[in-house]
C-alpha cells in the first residue's frame, strides 16, 4: 500500500530511502516497498497499485532531476494521481547551489499535484542557508530536504521528526491499528 520510490545515482537518496522505510515500518500495518526508479521508470503504471507513494529525488547540477528520474519523468503524465498520497524527499548541496537547492522536489511536486495527487509531508525551510528553490512553495519545502554534503549529522533527526509528522498526516487506511 506504501512505497518509497527514488532515484540516487550518489547514493545518499538511497539511504536516505532505506532509513525512511525503517523508521516508519512500525507505523504501518503492510510491508513498505522500497523501488528504485531505474528499475521501473518505462513502467510506472504500477505506481498506481499503491496508496501512498514517497517519492525521493535528489537535485543534479543546477536544478535538474537525477538522471533516473528525468527519463521516467515524462512518463508520469500517462499516470492518474487522484487516488495517490504523495510525500517526497530529496538530497542537495544547500551551499555548492543555493540557487536550487532542492528544486527536484519541487519539479516533480508541482507535476504530481497537477495529476491530481495530494501531497503531505510539507518541511519547513528554516535552517537551511539557501537563496532559491523550485522545492520551496508557500516558504515551505514540497517535502524532506537532506544535505548529506554539508550537514549529514542532521540527517537521522530530519528522518525521524519528518517521519513523525508523516504518520499524523498519511491517510488512515495505512496505519497499523
Amino acid at each position: 500500500m506504501i512505497a518509497i520510490v527514488y532515484g540516487s545515482s550518489a547514493l545518499n537518496t538511497q539511504g536516505a530511502a532505506e532509513a525512511i522505510a525503517a523508521e516508519l515500518q512500525p507505523y504501518v500495518g503492510a510491508a513498505i516497498e522500497v523501488i528504485d526508479v531505474a528499475t521501473i521508470k518505462d513502467n510506472l503504471e504500477q505506481l498506481q497499485e499503491y496508496r501512498v507513494l514517497l517519492i525521493g529525488c535528489p537535485t543534479w547540477n543546477i536544478g535538474e532531476l537525477q538522471i533516473d528520474w528525468e527519463d521516467a519523468f515524462p512518463h508520469l503524465d500517462a499516470l492518474d494521481f487522484s487516488t495517490i498520497t504523495v510525500a517526497l524527499f530529496g538530497c542537495g548541496d544547500q551551499y555548492g547551489y543555493p540557487d536550487n537547492f532542492q528544486d527536484a522536489i519541487g519539479i516533480i511536486g508541482r507535476r504530481v499535484r497537477e495529476l491530481g495527487a495530494t501531497i503531505i509531508g510539507r518541511w519547513p525551510t528554516d535552517g537551511y542557508d539557501f537563496d532559491a528553490s523550485v522545492g520551496v512553495e508557500d516558504g515551505m519545502f514540497f517535502g524532506l530536504a537532506l544535505d548529506e554534503d554539508n550537514e549529514s549529522e542532521l540527517t537521522v533527526g530530519r528522518i525521524q521528526a519528518w517521519v513523525a509528522q508523516l504518520v499524523t498526516e498519511l491517510p488512515p487506511e495505512v496505519l497499523a491499528t
